[in-house]
């Protein structure tokens, strides 16, 4: 990692003194300001296979960020807000799953959904990461940390560097809740593959789970979700919508801050063993 890359990490991750939004616009104006910097679209689509294989570089992190994040943190802030009501039953503890997390988007539009809840300082979480790349897993854990930080947060990191066909998920806690998140990896043909081996370590976590999953709705997401919902026959699915989002994001092809819409696909899920 250069000495640049590394002082705008440090920054960015420094700056979310209200949460991601922060981080988001400091990586926007960062990339947007360094373009000789910058990986293109297609070098990194082409190393990447469009972000399905894992990243290997700082500067392949910062592009994902930057041209995908606030998608990501969005779409699992609308779902969590439209399907779960933390504020009626609080727990002073909370498991958290993040698979495939990457930069650990998933995890921080969960802490930033406590936070407006107001009930950050009083939950202390339990986080646990999955992630096959070792650059975006040691992001992750950074910005979980600053996070926590700025809510005033409680928080103990968990991490495997692994994909998730090989994943040994924490079955037993003293939490009493658990939220499985899987954000934006029901389309990769590899995670569609290991699912049923994911599924049937769920059904053997204790306590009461909680499952959000969103992913755009591609083809290849719309035959992801066919395989979560079959592999999850013991859940009850509270929720599954196609959600038209519409939002300011930077596109990173034309340089610029624009309106944009997608359908994402998101489902909720709970079950639980005593």
């Amino acid at each position: 990692m250069s000495n640049q890359v590394q002082l705008q990490m440090d920054k960015a991750s420094e700056s979310m003194n209200g949460g991601f939004t922060d981080y988001y616009q400091n990586m926007v104006d960062y990339f947007h300001q360094n373009p000789d910097q910058n990986i293109t679209y297609n070098t990194f689509s082409n190393r990447t296979n469009r972000a399905t294989n894992a990243l290997i570089s700082e500067e392949e992190a910062i592009f994902y960020i930057v041209a995908y994040g606030w998608q990501h943190h969005q779409s699992m802030q609308h779902l969590l807000t439209e399907t779960i009501d933390m504020t009626a039953e609080v727990q002073e503890s909370m498991r958290v799953v993040d698979y495939g997390c990457g930069q650990g988007i998933a995890t921080l539009a969960f802490m930033d959904y406590l936070a407006q809840k107001g009930l950050a300082q009083r939950i202390a979480l339990e986080v646990h990461l999955i992630e096959p790349s070792k650059v975006s897993l040691d992001i992750a854990k950074l910005l979980i940390e600053r996070l926590a930080i700025v809510h005033g947060m409680k928080v103990s990191i968990h991490c495997q560097q692994r994909t998730l066909d090989s994943v040994l998920l924490p079955l037993n806690s003293e939490c009493k809740e658990t939220f499985h998140l899987l954000s934006n990896i029901v389309d990769i043909e590899a995670v569609q593959v290991a699912l049923p081996n994911v599924a049937k370590q769920l059904k053997s976590c204790t306590g009461k789970n909680f499952l959000f999953a969103t992913c755009p709705q591609y083809d290849k997401a719309q035959a992801g979700f066919r395989i979560l919902h079959q592999q999850m026959d013991f859940a009850i699915c509270h929720h599954d919508e196609s959600w038209n989002m519409t939002y300011q994001m930077y596109r990173v092809i034309q340089a610029s801050w624009n309106q944009h819409t997608s359908t994402q696909r998101m489902a909720m899920m709970s079950w639980t063993n005593n």
